[in-house]
Formats: C-alpha cells, sequence, structure tokens
C-alpha cells in the first residue's frame, strides 16, 4: 500500500486552474485518509499562506488531521498557536479530487507561487509540493549548495549523516 508521496510530474495548468494530480499521488492521498471510501474524493488539504515558501504545500487527510491535533495541543492565545491557525486554518483550503483526477486550485494559491500554464508535483513522503516550474530550479541549485556543505565539498553519502546531532532545518 503506497502510502508516501515520491518523485516529480510536470503537469499542465488549465485557464480554470484545473490540473490532474499524477496517478501516483492520488493512490497515495486514498491509502492516506482513514475516512477515504472507495468511489468517494479523498480529503485534500492546500496550505498556501506561508510568506518563505516558494511553493504549495499538499496535504493528505491523515496528514493534516496531525496537523490539527498539533495545533489544538497548543495552548490557545500563544504566539506559535495563532501562526499555526493562520497557516493552517486561515491560508489553506480543502479541496477535492474529481472523477478524472483534477483538482481546480484556488486563485490565492496559483497567485502565491505565480502559477501559469504548468505545474511542478513534487513527492515529499507524508506531503507533496506544487511549484511554479522556474522556483524548481532554484530550489535544485538550493540543494546543491546544501548537500556541497554538507560534505564539506566532497562526494558523500548523505544517509550518513542520519542519527547524527546536525541542526535539522538549516
Amino acid at each position: 500500500m503506497e502510502r508516501r508521496f515520491q518523485g516529480e510530474s510536470l503537469n499542465k495548468v488549465d485557464g480554470k486552474g484545473r490540473v490532474s494530480i499524477p496517478v501516483k499521488f492520488r493512490r497515495v492521498l486514498q491509502n492516506s485518509d482513514k475516512d477515504y471510501t472507495p468511489g468517494g474524493a479523498p480529503r485534500l488539504y492546500i496550505a498556501y499562506g506561508d510568506p518563505k515558501k516558494n511553493y504549495l504545500e499538499c496535504l493528505s487527510g491523515d496528514a493534516y488531521d496531525e496537523i490539527d491535533a498539533m495545533i489544538q495541543a497548543e495552548q490557545r492565545g500563544t504566539r506559535l498557536r495563532k501562526a499555526l491557525e493562520y497557516l493552517y486554518y486561515s491560508k489553506c483550503d480543502e479541496t477535492t479530487v474529481d472523477d478524472t483526477g483534477r483538482l481546480v486550485l484556488p486563485p490565492a494559491a496559483r497567485d502565491k507561487i505565480a502559477l501559469d500554464g504548468e505545474a511542478l508535483f513534487q513527492g515529499k513522503g507524508d506531503q507533496f509540493h506544487i511549484l511554479n516550474p522556474d522556483a524548481a530550479r532554484d530550489a535544485e541549485q538550493d540543494i546543491e549548495k546544501l548537500l556541497d556543505a554538507l560534505g564539506e565539498g566532497e562526494f558523500f553519502d548523505p544517509l550518513s549523516l542520519v542519527g547524527q546531532s546536525a541542526s535539522e532545518g538549516e
């Protein structure tokens, strides 16, 4: 049973913001939604409010439920809860995938990443990202720089660093 979003796919976006989700991503959405029933539509959430992200963060029903539980566990009124509520409630839309595997991207989400004509889908494990193809090229350069810094200029296997106390998120 597929439960991880993997790979990349470049798909056309029409003038109304409709885009086909890669078939393998559709299966993961179904398998990662405890509320999904055959013949129904799996839940899909698109978060687009983080100004530091140049992509749309797409979450399955189960992944969104995990984030929702984290937010609900945070004390009301804290700065963190306010930020998370903004990112995952105010600037996040639940959408559905139609019978043909397409979804309609909300205008605010399309505008955020300047989407026009094509969208790049990138698997990220428990979520996937939708990017403007130009932004994806910039992201690849950033990863090259990151790998170079981690390897201190030498070729190395990044998996060799797993379990070390390196800073996360850098």
